[in-house]
């Protein structure tokens, strides 16, 4: 008998009580991702831009925050003179709220300004330090 009040009291302290439950099904996860990009290939370029699209289509804008890191080769992404993707990337900047990070060693090397890359570009900061800080904070890591 006291097994089964205790089980009881127990019970009532953990189950939350109908109005609270709808409230909790109806509340939106915030995936977050770091995307890392140091491929040049067009190819794989084309193939972040896809992902980041498919993402937000599955996911939608209020359930996703996503951010680009480039660096080495990958910078040419974000480098106004280099990129092919210049349209979409404004665009899913625009629609999405896609953050751009440039590794600030790689821009150091190729003696490139904040200048030389495209808008929406945030942050000039190590690629390295950036990935490490965004998993440190708990964002998803997809290297594509």
């Amino acid at each position: 008998m006291i097994e089964r009040m205790v089980l009881g009291v127990l019970l009532a302290a953990v189950l939350p009580s109908s109005g609270s439950a709808i409230a909790e099904s109806d509340a939106v996860t915030r995936h977050r991702i770091v995307m890392h990009v140091n491929s040049g290939d067009e190819q794989v370029q084309r193939g972040v831009l896809s992902n980041i699209r498919n993402l937000y289509q599955e996911l939608g804008r209020e359930r996703l925050a996503l951010e680009v890191v480039a660096h080495g080769a990958g910078l040419n992404l974000l480098t106004k003179n280099k990129t092919a993707f210049g349209g979409d990337l404004a665009k899913l900047h625009a629609e999405f709220g896609v953050q751009y990070t440039a590794c600030s060693n790689t821009m150091k090397a190729l003696r490139l300004t904040r200048s030389d890359l495209i808008e929406g570009v945030g942050d000039t900061v190590p690629a390295m330090v950036r990935l490490m800080e965004r998993q440190e904070q708990g964002w998803a890591y997809i290297k594509p």
